[in-house]
């Protein structure tokens, strides 16, 4: 919840709690030093509303945060300035969807934008498994491909797909301002329009090796793209 109390674009307006939790208590605490109403029940309420099977003593409300699509340009570094944003085009799994923001996040990605036809970024799954990372950036949220295609024409940013087979992404020379797209789990870039991307990028690896995973396959893409556009955090970093 702290991560959601420390950014600027999420309003969080109830809190419950149960007893007996330190760390709920703590962060219910810096909760309503921040003006968050605040309410203790049992353990069998707190259950009742969270959505998760193991609640971990504390349940927030916050208001949804996400933009429009139509709003990206505006939002995103003035250019020439190098800009990275993860785009999630109906990726299904919220475990992939969430490894995705959160890479995004760590990678220094200025925004993440997600489909309609994919999982909804605000289901819990997704949520806890963003560790808070869903909250550090913009978060924009288009209804078809077309919407985004001309959003990211606006803002001067290159659609790049990650695609099984295709050129090696260490090979592909990026314009500094990119998005990444990562497609569903199975169908890969469906309903992306082909002459609307610079290019496709794939990651090299044996083919005794089963297909890795949306979003351990997109994370790595993620990486090689920042890398490339020089948008890795250079400041308050850790190795890994």
């Amino acid at each position: 919840m702290r991560a959601a109390l420390a950014s600027p674009s999420v309003t969080v307006e109830h809190a419950f709690i149960t007893a007996g939790d330190d760390a709920a208590l703590a962060a219910a605490a810096d909760a309503a030093a921040r003006g968050v109403a605040v309410y203790e029940v049992d353990a069998r309420t707190l259950d009742s509303i969270a959505q998760t099977r193991t609640p971990q003593g504390i349940v927030a409300v916050a208001r949804f945060f996400h933009r429009d699509i139509g709003e990206l340009p505006a939002a995103m570094p003035t250019a020439p300035a190098g800009c990275l944003i993860a785009v999630l085009h109906h990726i299904a799994d919220p475990g992939n969807a969430g490894t995705l923001i959160r890479s995004a996040d760590a990678l220094g990605a200025s925004a993440v934008a997600c489909g309609a036809a994919g999982v909804d970024p605000y289901n819990d799954k997704v949520i806890r498994s963003t560790m808070g990372a869903i909250f550090a950036l913009p978060l924009f949220l288009y209804q078809d491909w077309q919407a985004l295609a001309a959003a990211a024409v606006a803002a001067g940013i290159a659609l790049i797909g990650a695609e099984a087979e295709a050129t090696d992404v260490r090979s592909v020379t990026v314009p500094p301002r990119a998005a990444v797209v990562v497609g569903h789990e199975r169908r890969g870039l469906e309903g992306v329009g082909a002459s609307d991307l610079f290019a496709t990028v794939g990651i090299p690896q044996r083919r005794r090796t089963e297909s890795l995973n949306a979003g351990v396959a997109g994370s790595i893409v993620l990486y090689e793209i920042a890398r490339a556009t020089g948008c890795l955090p250079d400041g308050d970093i850790r190795n890994e």
